[in-house]
Order: structure tokens, then C-alpha cells, then sequence
């Protein structure tokens, strides 16, 4: 009786491990489509602009057509008084409005950090100015600072600091007080988030340290919650003073009310002007352009100080 023959089975192949990416190049493939989608929101609208400075493009005279002028109008916006002008305001505004919006958030912040009755309220009241859009806010403090029926005068008379009402947006120091009044009260509220955010990561053990030791609460401040508020104060003054630069919304809704337009138009309001009022489309990517500069320089400069502080 024949015995069963052993099945003989072939030697199995070796298994081909497959190559895993490495760190950088999975890194490269999950910023990919982030980085296309930047490309397409950011840098294309970019060198779109920076294509239409160097031409021509006046709907108010059509039969001219969009010929290719170069640098001309850079030279002419150099020589233009009214750009001038718009850019001095621009940065007159944003070194008032940053500085005020940081006087103001900060002690916003510490209200709705240190544990009171009134954290609650104080919350509320940072959370307020940041949700609601520009454009209503520059609206509502424009009413607020009417001469006849505004809220403010009728403060000022009932509490006896004025006699009379004051023609807010008729005299042109008031008109430029009561925008910056609105813009550092919208403003100030991103700032108090910011801090507030470095101070939820400061140790309680610092403080109370610091409260053992016999340290009052301005030297605690001075001496230990500033100090490691730095990277929180330098990322919310770089993009206060960018916002600042570009500010348009408030300045456009008060020079509606305000005859002083002359000093309140900013760089933002004058693109504005020049594209959708004069429909010179060309002149206005020129300005753009300028815009886009001083907000590169500010951006820098303020990188620039805070890698030298590090």
C-alpha cells in the first residue's frame, strides 16, 4: 500500500515592505492643499493687482482703452496731495487707535481674568465690541455722536461738564476724537482676548508666591504677569497695527455724516474712492499696492522686534 506523498509547498516570497513617507515629505503633502488654496485667495488677486497698477483703466473714458503706462501712476501717486494726506491719517490713526486699544483691553482683561462679582459683566462687555461688524458699530457711534439728538451730549450737558451740545462731526478735532473713540472701543475687545488667553496660561503658583512674599498686586503685575504677557502683547500689536493700516469700515461711515472728510479719510477709504466713485481702476490697484506696503513694513518691523526680544 502506497503511502500518501507529502505535499510539497513552495517557499513563500519575501514580503515587500512598503516605503512610508517620511516626516517631511507627509508634512509637505498635508500642507498642500492648504498652500494651493492660499495661493488662489492671496498671492493670485496679488500679482493681479500688481499687473493692473502698470496699466490704465478708466470706465469714466472708455474710447482710452487700458494702455500699458508702466510706472507712471506710482510717479503720479507720489505726487498726489490727497494720497498724501489719506496716508497721514492712516498713521495717525492707527498709532492712536493701537495704543488706545491696548489701554483699554488690558484692564478689560485683567477684569474678566481675576475672580469678582463683576467678571461675569466684564466678559459680556469684551465679547460685545468684537462680535458686532464694523460698519454697525460706525453707524451707532455715529448717532451716538450727533450734535442734536446724540446720547453723548446729552451726558455731558446732564452731568454739567458742557453747557451746550457739542457739534461732534461738524468740528474737525472733535469729528477726529469721536473716530478714534469708535475705533478703539471695536478694537480693544481683540486685544482683551488675546491677553486674556496669556493670562489663563500664567501659573496661579507665581502669584501666590508672589502675594507670600508680600509683592502687591502692581508689582505682581510689573514683575511677573507682564513680563510672560510678551508674546501675547507682540502677536496682538502686529495684528492690530495690520487692521489698523487697513482700516475702512468706521472711516467710511463717519465721513458719510462728517463734512471734516478731508481728515478722516484713510488710505483703505481713498481705494475705495478711487475705484467704486471715480472708477479708475488702474489708479486705484496702484494704491492698493502702496496699501499693501505699508502693511508689509509695519509687519515687519514688528517680526523684527519681537525676534530681537526673543
Amino acid at each position: 500500500m502506497a503511502l500518501p506523498s507529502r505535499s510539497t509547498s513552495l517557499p513563500a516570497k519575501p514580503h515587500r515592505f512598503r516605503r512610508e513617507p517620511s516626516e517631511g515629505w507627509l508634512a509637505v503633502m498635508l500642507l498642500a492643499p492648504a498652500a494651493l488654496l492660499l495661493c488662489g485667495v492671496l498671492l493670485f488677486p496679488m500679482i493681479t493687482t500688481l499687473r493692473d497698477s502698470l496699466f490704465v483703466n478708466k470706465l469714466t473714458e472708455p474710447g482710452l482703452g487700458t494702455p500699458f503706462v508702466g510706472f507712471k501712476q506710482y510717479v503720479q501717486m507720489f505726487g498726489d496731495p490727497r494720497f498724501g494726506q489719506a496716508l497721514r491719517n492712516t498713521l495717525f490713526f492707527g498709532v492712536l487707535t493701537v495704543v488706545g486699544s491696548f489701554l483699554v483691553g488690558i484692564p478689560m482683561a485683567l477684569a474678566a481674568h481675576t475672580p469678582s462679582r463683576v467678571r461675569g459683566l466684564a466678559r459680556v462687555a469684551l465679547l460685545l465690541p468684537w462680535a458686532m461688524p464694523p460698519v454697525i458699530t460706525g453707524l451707532i457711534f455715529a448717532w451716538l455722536f450727533n450734535g442734536q439728538y446724540g446720547v453723548f451730549n446729552d451726558l455731558l450737558v446732564r452731568t454739567g461738564i458742557i453747557q451746550e451740545p457739542l457739534r461732534w462731526l461738524s468740528t474737525p478735532g472733535l469729528a477726529v476724537a469721536a473716530m478714534v473713540i469708535t475705533i478703539v472701543w471695536k478694537t480693544s475687545s481683540f486685544v482683551a482676548l488675546i491677553v486674556l488667553g496669556g493670562l489663563q496660561g500664567i501659573p496661579r503658583e507665581l502669584t501666590e508666591a508672589a502675594d507670600v512674599d508680600g509683592a502687591t498686586r502692581v508689582q505682581s503685575f510689573f514683575r511677573i504677569i507682564l513680563p510672560m504677557l510678551a508674546p501675547s502683547l507682540a502677536v496682538a500689536f502686529i495684528f492690530r497695527s495690520i487692521s489698523a493700516v487697513q482700516v475702512f469700515d468706521i472711516p467710511y461711515t463717519f465721513i458719510q455724516q462728517a463734512p471734516a472728510q478731508g481728515l478722516l479719510e484713510t488710505l483703505g477709504v481713498y481705494i475705495y474712492r478711487t475705484s467704486i466713485e471715480f472708477l479708475d481702476f488702474g489708479y486705484a490697484a496702484t494704491l492698493s499696492v502702496a496699501l499693501f506696503a505699508v502693511s508689509l513694513a509695519v509687519t515687519a518691523v514688528y517680526v523684527r522686534f519681537v525676534r530681537g526680544g526673543d
